[in-house]
């Protein structure tokens, strides 16, 4: 049996045997240090947060800041390794450790066996932590699943795809998919449905044999800037890359005589190259006879008991409304379904079809009358998926309007419906809703573990789009855990995969998120550089509410990086159109960028207004550091128009409101205001308290938001008491981002001046400079060089 070791230095690490020899000599370690140290090891590659460290050692994360750094320390004693040298794991400021020592990774067959402790080892640990993880701080936004608008969720929610004999489980080792291409039609017009209909049928029949194929959806994406027939081996070649498959299989439908021949070819994946047909006077039947030759010359186990087809004629029906759904064309499905016979579109595959089609559409109150009917036609007995689907769908909706409790019973039953079928798809957009549900009720340890096993049924699926949203799901779960430096990472590579389908508005999701968790690391020029393509993808995607929000995204960025006029001027479009749409959510997004204009630019009555037109509105789950925000503001303008009544009213209303919410900005920013308003009633040593209480909060969340909230208003107050030592020791924790963010900038530049001292670095002037904009600058850098 094989094993692998790692050797550095003097040490060797054997993993699966617990064990760290130094000089062959067993180093006794405290469990918990080396799974730290295996899981660093492991992700040597990359530094790893403190988050995901605590979640793989301990799979839970009531641990503290502090267990943590004592269990680094103990993991570097035994490495011979130091906090000041660091020649072994490196201290990753505000984030987290990353191994640095220089490793051989050695492979060796039937190695004498070292003694075994029974302590669990890291990697099963890692697989399953997320059952166990728990969460106190909040969660800023409910997983993305939910939040993708449009086609690309329409399907994921609804997407029928047919399922096969049962499965043991979906833990299973998953073999490389299959995948079919749109089939090349020689025929008139009429029969152009056939591109897609008959490409998803062929799929769904070699699906039904247990082997994984490319989820048609993910086909029609991955395709659509490729002139078809898709034969040129340079595109064949990434296309099997993007979906993970080893076997590409191209179709062609053509009259024969008053009927249809279907033919099947292997370009790639088979050795000798594959080549099968279907005669029958219906296009589907001859099809379906092509697949099932195809699935056994193939060898696909289970492919001498494919089940029979349903009725040819709702068979056609289904197939051809597939098609135009899978081509997002809902026009042409809907007149589909409406030109159908009674008896066709009654059946509850149809009807499910149409719910579909009015889901693409936004019509959610249809949708769901629809879904209802067939819940009410289709026992569990009958036919477990597609009642599965439409519990799944009923979710779906329920999660678009924020109402996770009514969604969580539809999914837990829809799950325990699919556990026992192959329908790997719709398990892991099960799970994905039901991680969705759970982030929005803030439970977000089983939203981990949701999402843990949403990846393992759609890999199995072969269902790389899936796994694009599972992972955008986790790059946004990290962005609102405040995690931005781990967030980014994700985010990047998820919108390319998601520019690489061609799924506009996954990838507007993607880069939107990725340009907030650049403006979270307080890196506005990173930020930037999402905004033109920004713009790009809100011309692509139809739903004017996620243009909306996308462009307010773009706001923020160009406001970071001093581009005021533009930004004002965007600003001011998006809303008019959202006064126009009656577009609440947008509007109340605006209202929380106009206070904190106003409050900067000292508007007090304008700033007032504006946080509390934020307040008036319930608040999504999400939005926490947003609601923050508008009490902070809040209670400031009251001070800054000398009510300090009014502010002193305003802060108990807050105070209450952080004290249920929990999290880290409402302590942090609602602390600042209660240090400013004892300030402005001249208690200073309350006002101190205050300060050096909000900065405690902001230095134990490691948002660096935060942190730059709480240290420059305390320096600014310290400053104008003549403290400037402690501002002088304040300011600089704000050092790692005077290069790139120009707050932070002016708060080291204000503290130098009332130093009476000029920066080291005359290019530092420069930068800030630049990182300024369209902002007015302060003194010093209005003087220009000296």
């Amino acid at each position: 049996m094989s094993t692998l070791t790692y050797r550095f230095g003097r040490f060797q690490l054997d993993p699966a045997a617990r064990a760290l020899l130094r000089d062959g000599e067993r180093v006794t370690l405290a469990p918990k240090a080396l799974d730290c140290i295996v899981h660093l090891i492991d992700h040597r590659e990359r530094a790893v947060g403190r988050d995901e460290l605590i979640a793989a050692v301990w799979g839970k994360v009531d641990v503290s800041d502090g267990v943590l750094g004592q269990t680094i320390l103990v993991a570097r004693r035994a490495l011979e390794d130091t906090g000041r040298e660091q020649l072994v794991i490196r201290t990753v400021l505000r984030f987290g450790y990353q191994w640095v020592a220089q490793v051989e990774a050695v492979v060796t067959s039937a190695a004498p066996p070292l003694e075994v402790h029974a302590a669990t080892p890291a990697r099963a640990i890692v697989a399953d932590s997320a059952h166990k993880r728990t969460r106190r701080r909040r969660l800023g936004a409910a997983l993305v699943v939910v939040a993708i608008a449009g086609a690309l969720l329409a399907l994921a929610l609804m997407n029928p795809r047919r399922p096969a004999a049962p499965a043991a489980s979906v833990d299973r080792a998953t073999p490389a998919a299959t995948l079919v291409l749109p089939v090349e039609v020689a025929g008139d017009a009429r029969s152009a449905w056939m591109r897609l209909g008959l490409m998803d049928l062929v799929a769904a029949r070699l699906r039904a044999t247990g082997h994984p194929v490319v989820p048609s959806d993910n086909v029609v994406a991955l395709t659509r800037a490729y002139a078809q027939p898709t034969t040129n081996p340079a595109q064949l070649t990434a296309l099997a890359d993007a979906a993970a498959a080893r076997v590409v299989i191209a179709a062609r439908a053509e009259p024969l005589g008053a009927g249809w021949r279907v033919s099947l070819r292997s370009l790639r994946g088979a050795d000798p190259p594959l080549a099968v047909h279907g005669d029958d006077g219906n296009a589907l039947v001859a099809a379906r006879t092509a697949a099932d030759r195809l699935a056994m010359a193939l060898g696909f186990a289970g492919s001498s008991g494919l089940t029979a087809p349903p009725p040819a004629d709702i068979d056609a029906l289904t197939q051809q409304v597939e098609a135009a759904l899978l081509e997002e064309r809902t026009d042409v499905a809907i007149a589909l379904l409406d030109q159908a016979p009674a008896a066709l579109r009654d059946q509850p595959q149809a009807r499910f079809q149409r719910a579909r089609a009015e889901f693409q559409r936004g019509r959610f109150d249809t949708a769901a009358a629809l879904i209802g009917q067939v819940l009410a036609e289709v026992s569990a007995e009958a036919d477990p998926v597609l009642r599965a689907r439409a519990l799944n769908a009923r979710a779906g909706i329920a999660l678009q309007r924020q109402h996770p409790a009514a969604a969580m019973p539809d999914l837990d039953r829809a799950i325990e419906l699919l556990r026992d079928t192959q329908a790997w798809s719709a398990l892991g957009t099960a799970y994905s809703n039901r991680a969705a549900a759970h982030g929005q009720q803030r439970d977000f340890g089983a939203a981990q573990a949701d999402l843990a096993q949403a990846r393992i049924a759609l890999a199995t699926a072969g269902d790389a789009l899936g796994l694009a949203v599972v992972d955008l799901n986790a790059g946004t779960s990290a962005l609102n855990r405040d995690r931005y430096a781990e967030a980014e990472p994700i985010l990047a590579s998820v919108a390319e995969r998601f520019a690489g389908f061609h799924a506009w508005a996954a990838e507007l999701n993607a880069r939107g998120n990725l340009a907030l968790a650049r403006l979270g690391r307080l890196d506005p020029p990173a930020a930037l550089t999402e905004a033109p393509r920004l713009r790009e993808l809100a011309t692509l995607v139809p739903d004017p509410e996620r243009r909306r929000a996308a462009q307010l995204i773009v706001v923020q960025v160009l406001r970071a990086n001093g581009q005021l006029h533009a930004a004002s001027a965007l600003l001011e479009a998006i809303r008019q159109q959202a006064q126009g749409a009656h577009d609440a959510d947008a509007l109340s997004r605006i209202a929380a960028l106009d206070s904190q204009a106003a409050i900067e630019s000292g508007r007090w009555l304008r700033a007032e207004q504006a946080a509390a037109s934020v307040l008036a509105r319930p608040p999504h789950p999400y939005d926490s550091r947003e609601v923050a925000r508008a009490w902070h503001t809040l209670v400031r303008a009251r001070i800054g128009r000398s009510d300090l009544a009014a502010a002193a009213t305003t802060l108990d209303r807050a105070q209450a409101w952080a004290q249920a919410d929990g999290g880290t900005a409402a302590r942090v920013l609602v602390g600042l205001a209660g240090a400013e308003l004892a300030a402005a009633q001249g208690e200073v040593p309350a006002a101190r308290a205050a300060f050096e209480g909000a900065l405690e909060w902001a230095e134990e969340g490691h948002a660096p938001p935060d942190l730059l909230a709480a240290s420059a208003a305390y320096v600014h107050w310290l400053l104008g008491m003549g403290d400037l030592a402690r501002a002088s020791v304040v300011a600089e924790g704000l050092a790692t981002w005077t290069e790139r963010d120009y707050d932070a900038a002016v708060v080291q530049l204000d503290v130098l001046q009332a130093l009476g001292r000029k920066p080291t670095r005359p290019a530092f002037l420069d930068r800030v400079r630049e990182l300024a904009g369209e902002r007015q600058a302060p003194p010093d850098l209005a003087r220009g060089p000296e």
